[in-house]
């Protein structure tokens, strides 16, 4: 069962969703889910992925679901350069990893706007991407 839904999320759905998040047809959805583009820092080979994220002025919170079974968060481990599609616009931005372990303040502060109260800071994983002024 986990195979066939693997295979619908990630060869089905998110390719879908990569387009019209992209689109002016992707306002409504993009209010919660957005396209990441990031550069694999080994490969250099961009990748894209949709995910949830709250929006807190010019900073952008996602959090790492299931973080010790993903790896791309990973390639954010220092700031670097992530091209966001929020809501239809496309936005440039600087992403880190905070991983709770190592910066609970900083990933408590991220827990809280996200509003995963019931979340420890320690075993969580979030990502922050801080956005040009507006």
């Amino acid at each position: 069962m986990a195979a066939r839904s693997w295979f619908w999320t990630n060869r089905v759905a998110n390719p879908v969703l990569r387009r019209v998040l992209r689109t002016p047809l992707g306002r409504g959805l993009g209010r919660s889910l957005a396209v990441v583009r990031y550069t694999g820092r080994r490969t250099a080979t961009p990748h894209e992925l949709v995910c949830q994220y709250v929006r807190d002025g010019d900073r952008v919170w996602i959090l790492v679901g299931q973080a010790e079974r993903k790896t791309w968060w990973r390639n954010l481990r220092s700031p670097s350069p992530v091209d966001l599609w929020l809501a239809g616009r496309h936005l440039p931005g600087s992403a880190v990893a905070v991983v709770g372990a190592e910066d609970p303040g900083e990933c408590g502060r991220g827990l809280a706007v996200y509003g995963a109260a019931g979340t420890s800071p320690a075993e969580a994983v979030m990502v922050r991407v801080d956005l040009p002024a507006s």
